[in-house]
């Protein structure tokens, strides 16, 4: 059952209260075993303590677009702010906002936010079922590979999406969607993902697969072939090995 709307005056409050923080999630060596990056994640919380979900958050945010390219820049700051220090570091942008923020000299206001840590930044970008938002993401990509920021293609799933030629171009890292672990593979989705990673390998794209949440996930994705893996089950085991999941300071204000 889908959960009910966020209504908007929820999420404006939020914003405007600055209850806003950031928790990054380890990306982990099939290999060694040793968190190689960390992807930063946004989190929201209401006036009740409680947390609003973030993909509820931004696609309301949508029907806005001028908040929507506020909110997501004052994400990204705070972001980069309180980042772990070693290794790259995941964002998601949405091709939406970064549309939004180009400015009449054609320079866009993300840039100069996302060229402080040029060096270790891999931007993630969501292509989706609208051909209008592949354009916007083309576009977006274009201009940050140009800025020589890594870019990352998010959510390439078993059953939806739409992943263009020209992103594949541009990108450095391809991030496979938890869909590929629900239920049991068919023989057809089997050859599809051994397929995708080959082609990956032969271009040269570091994969990751996401939604790990159990030593047979992990064990799955050993056996395909995935460079990297990210989900729960090393959240967990990463806290206690030295807290790498931080809320921002700003979210002390809540208590």
């Amino acid at each position: 059952m889908p959960q009910p709307k966020i209504h908007p005056h929820r999420i404006l409050e939020c914003l405007n209260s600055r209850r806003f923080g950031v928790e990054y999630q380890p990306l982990v060596s099939t290999r060694t075993g040793d968190a190689q990056c960390h992807e930063a994640l946004a989190r929201f919380i209401d006036t009740t303590g409680h947390a609003l979900p973030p993909d509820h958050v931004f696609e309301a945010l949508h029907a806005n677009p001028l908040l929507l390219l506020h909110a997501e820049l004052e994400m990204k700051r705070l972001q980069l702010a309180e980042a772990p220090q070693h290794g790259l570091l995941f964002v998601n942008l949405d091709p939406d906002s970064y549309a939004v923020g180009e400015a009449e000299d054609g320079e866009n206001v993300f840039l100069p936010v996302l060229r402080q840590q040029r060096s270790r930044l891999v931007v993630e970008v969501i292509e989706n079922l609208h051909l209008q938002d592949v354009d916007l993401s083309e576009r977006m990509m274009r201009q940050l590979d140009q800025e020589k920021i890594r870019l990352a293609i998010d959510d390439l799933a078993s059953s939806r999406g739409l992943v263009s030629y020209a992103a594949l171009m541009h990108a450095a890292f391809l991030k496979f969607d938890r869909s590929w672990l629900v239920g049991e593979m068919s023989a057809k989705q089997r050859t599809i993902l051994t397929w995708a990673l080959a082609q990956a390998a032969d271009l040269g794209l570091t994969t990751v697969l996401e939604g790990i949440e159990t030593e047979d996930h992990l064990a799955m994705a050993r056996q395909m072939g995935f460079d990297l893996v990210q989900g729960f089950l090393f959240r967990d085991r990463f806290i206690r090995r030295g807290c790498l999941v931080k809320p921002a300071d700003r979210q002390k204000q809540i208590a």
